[in-house]
């Protein structure tokens, strides 16, 4: 199932984020309150809505409480930013993400219960794509533009497999630097984690692995799509 997010501030963060959901796969609805900033990125998100986010009314008829997620990006204007989240939580939106831009605003966001703050980065933007839309995609480490090391969780085409048998670097151009495994507990639940530190071409990978790589975004995007 799609996910579907809402970003509320179009500067620099908030259409870097929109895109990129729009990027891993998500429907997004874009909004501001600015014309030129909703023609900039109408043809790139599913929706672009010129609207004033402190009108309750008007916010309210978007429906946004029944979306995976809104991501307010309101730059200067603190108290915009902050009865826009007092009204979203007020809606029922379960999860309510702000991009805060002093220690200050976090303080006061987190004191009316918004669920998470972030602060405004180019990287945190992909990473908080990421992050939200993947389901396989755990985390990921920009190392330069096109390069990262990312965490996910071992693919089903994987599981059973050795390293040598996979030969991702031939077929993904990927390197895989370690694998993190849970161990079995007496009890048959869930025990500590370990880490795999150099795995060998003959270890196979085994259901709920989680596996690091480093490689290019296209190599890594090539891989999660098999």
């Amino acid at each position: 199932m799609v996910k579907r997010f809402a970003v509320i501030g179009l500067g620099y963060f908030g259409s870097n984020l929109a895109r990129e959901m729009t990027r891993q796969g998500a429907e997004v609805i874009a909004i501001d309150n600015t014309m030129t900033k909703i023609e900039e990125i109408k043809d790139e998100v599913a929706y672009a809505v010129r609207l004033d986010s402190t009108d309750e009314k008007t916010l309210r008829n978007q429906g946004l409480e029944d979306l995976d997620g809104v991501i307010v990006s309101i730059g200067e204007d603190f108290e915009s930013a902050l009865l826009t989240c007092v009204l979203l939580l007020e809606f029922g939106c379960k999860n309510l993400i702000v991009k805060s831009t002093s220690p200050i605003h976090t303080r006061i966001f987190k004191s009316v219960g918004v669920h998470t703050v972030v602060a405004p980065d180019l990287a945190i933007a992909e990473r908080l794509a990421i992050s939200l839309v993947s389901t396989t995609i755990l985390d990921t480490i920009p190392l330069t533009e096109e390069y990262s090391i990312i965490q996910i969780r071992a693919p089903q085409f994987m599981v059973g497999q050795t390293l040598q048998g996979l030969d991702l670097r031939r077929e993904y151009d990927v390197n895989l630097i370690t694998i993190k495994r849970t161990l079995r507990a007496p009890d048959g639940g869930d025990g500590p984690d370990m880490i795999i530190g150099v795995p060998r071409p003959d270890t196979k990978i085994e259901k709920n692995d989680i596996i690091i790589l480093m490689g290019s975004r296209k190599s890594i995007e090539r891989l999660v799509k098999e």
